[in-house]
């Protein structure tokens, strides 16, 4: 079980989702994982999430928006 969860809410960000996710990645401390809940992106998010290749990477994805709470609170989606 990873110490650190790092949590990235996005919705139709991807343009800045690449670098944020390789800002966790590049951490010297390696003991975490990354929990990417998309709140319903209709952008090219789940691309640039698949361009990942890193088991510590879990993705929720919201069929309908949320919102800014919402995609934080509860990650109700689907996880893949």
């Amino acid at each position: 079980m990873p110490k650190v969860s790092a949590i990235i809410p996005t919705h139709n960000r991807a343009e800045f989702l690449r670098s944020a996710i390789t800002s966790v990645l590049n951490q010297t401390f390696q003991n975490f994982e990354i929990v990417i809940v998309d709140d319903a992106s209709k952008d090219h998010t789940r691309e640039v999430i698949a361009n990942f290749n890193d088991t510590r990477i879990r993705v929720v994805y919201n069929q309908v928006s949320k919102g800014d709470a919402g995609a934080n609170r509860d990650g109700g989606g689907q996880e893949c």
